[in-house]
């Protein structure tokens, strides 16, 4: 179903006024108005009926719905009901005498000053969202319930500011229009998670059930991982200034992308001899004891485009630093040092609070250590991403066993035993190297690939001054001017403040520039 365009102001009624009755009805109405000045104020009488009131009220017992990431959120199968009820039907109000106020004097006092309100008007569209509204970015669209900050909120900066604040106060939802660049990409994106995962449904009941989900996925991500050598498609969360922060992994991979680069930056990195960790010793080249080394973790970011040009370091900016950051929550990760009592609090989800039963049967007909005290497989081929039949667990448990994982705080130890499984020497167990590759969106084909170093210092510097923006110590700024090709591509370019205040800069060096070129011209010729 297509979404409703809801700045769409056109009107299916039509006015039975001609043009002569209605410059009639003006100039009654305008010498009526000097006289109704000089009586005061017009008292409207109350609405009647239900319509006594417009402000609406969602107090607790109502269900609130919350906006969550697309790209990160499970697949629900269910239905969501909602009933409102009136005091009487339409067609009842239909037959009942209802008694119209006149509202002909104060409709006519309003086209005193055409010109001001209209400008007024203009002010509010355009300058009101920015300047009504005194709170920061970070607590107008990404504090609780509203969903936490996303990887792509702190990307975005990266390519330009300004129009991602545009993209959160003028658009539905605060998201970017689905262009059709955007779909075939999501396109080429599920077919890579294909190649690896099998989805399936999975009916999720509450909030916990949910994000029970979303660990059972990383989960059976990292057990994926460590059987093919390979996964796609890995949630993870990490923190930034005290803010908690998810992003989905393009791919994870075994196979060392760029093995000259990686013995490059070992070299550079690597502590001196005598510092050596036992894991480096056995792992350098002419190992006398032959041990084998320990595979190391490396992300790749993948992205699509309809070009086959070379890529900019501009378009590179921004997957660098998603991808930095995806580097910086996953070795946290594998270090222990995320807190996931902090995400259970900022999600509102409760990790004593028991999983639904039959959220727990789903995921047991997937999982037997759910039922069975037995040692944790390796791995399995399944990724669950959203829904299954329930039923089918209830033939396999039998009348003896015991539930495990019955809570998120029972599931976290699961995740953390996987994690230490999957990255055994913590944060060592990450390489040393990130790649961005770009495939055609048409057919899949490579176009290139970009290999860089992980720099702690260089998203350190990033984030604290993108996050100035964030917390509301700054307002957005755009592009330089050596960037304004990409307001060509920009939605907002036509009302853009900081585009029509650098064409005004441009155009006053440019009068500079030719009064001081006649000046110099005058005095030439005396």
């Amino acid at each position: 179903m297509a979404a409703p365009n809801i700045l769409d102001t056109e009107s299916d009624y039509g006015s039975d006024i001609s043009p002569e009755d209605e410059l009639l009805l003006l100039e009654r109405t305008s010498q009526d108005c000097q006289s109704a000045k000089a009586k005061g104020p017009a008292h409207l009488p109350p609405r009647p009926g239900p319509y006594e009131s417009s402000h609406t009220d969602l107090r607790p017992g109502c269900t609130d719905i919350i906006d969550h990431d697309n790209s990160t959120a499970p697949e629900v199968s269910g239905t969501a009901m909602a009933s409102a009820t009136m005091g009487q039907s339409r067609s009842e109000l239909l037959d009942t005498d209802v008694t119209y106020p006149d509202l002909s004097r104060a409709l006519s006092c309003i086209g005193d000053d055409r010109d001001g309100g209209a400008k007024a008007l203009d002010e509010r569209d355009t300058e009101s969202e920015e300047f009504e509204d005194n709170r920061s970015p970070l607590q107008r669209f990404r504090s609780y319930p509203r969903r936490p900050l996303t990887v792509t909120d702190l990307t975005a900066g990266a390519w330009c500011e300004l129009q991602y604040w545009y993209t959160l106060t003028r658009l539905p939802g605060g998201r970017r229009t689905k262009t059709p660049a955007m779909k075939g990409g999501s396109i080429i994106h599920k077919k890579l998670e294909d190649e690896v995962h099998t989805t399936t449904q999975i009916d999720v009941f509450t909030k916990e059930d949910g994000f029970a989900l979303r660990m059972w996925n990383f989960i059976q991500g990292l057990r994926t991982l460590r059987e093919t050598g390979m996964t796609r498609e890995l949630e993870v969360w990490g923190m930034v200034q005290g803010n908690v922060v998810n992003g989905v992994i393009d791919e994870l991979t075994h196979d060392n992308p760029n093995p000259e680069f990686e013995n490059e930056l070992t070299e550079i990195f690597n502590p001196a001899p005598d510092q050596m960790s036992l894991h480096g010793y056995f792992t350098r080249n002419g190992n006398p004891a032959g041990a084998l080394s320990l595979p190391k973790v490396y992300l790749i970011d993948v992205k699509t485009r309809g070009s086959r040009a070379p890529v900019t370091k501009t378009l590179l900016r921004p997957a660098k630093i998603q991808l930095l950051l995806y580097h910086r929550f996953l070795s946290d990760i594998a270090a222990g040092r995320l807190d996931f009592f902090k995400l259970f609090r900022r999600y509102g989800v409760d990790p004593d609070d028991t999983l639904s039963d039959g959220f727990i049967a789903q995921m047991g007909s997937l999982h037997d250590e759910i039922f069975q005290d037995t040692p944790l497989p390796q791995a399995s081929a399944f990724c669950a991403h959203a829904a299954q039949d329930s039923e089918s667990r209830d033939s396999q448990q039998g009348a003896g066993q015991l539930l495990k994982y019955q809570t998120l705080g029972e599931l976290l130890h699961l995740v953390k035993a996987e994690v230490k499984l999957t990255f055994p020497e913590g944060q060592k167990s990450m390489g040393l190297m990130l790649r961005i590759q770009y495939i055609h969106r048409d057919d899949g084909e490579e176009i290139d690939v970009h290999d860089f170093p992980v720099s702690k210092q260089a998203l350190d510097e990033y984030l604290k001054r993108y996050m100035t923006w964030w917390q509301g110590e700054r307002k957005a700024s755009g592009v330089d001017i050596e960037e304004a090709f990409k307001c060509r591509t920009c939605e907002f370019a036509s009302d853009c403040t900081w585009r029509n205040a650098m064409a005004e800069e441009r155009m006053q060096k440019a009068r500079v520039r030719e009064q001081e070129r006649r000046q110099a011209s005058i005095c030439s010729r005396r």
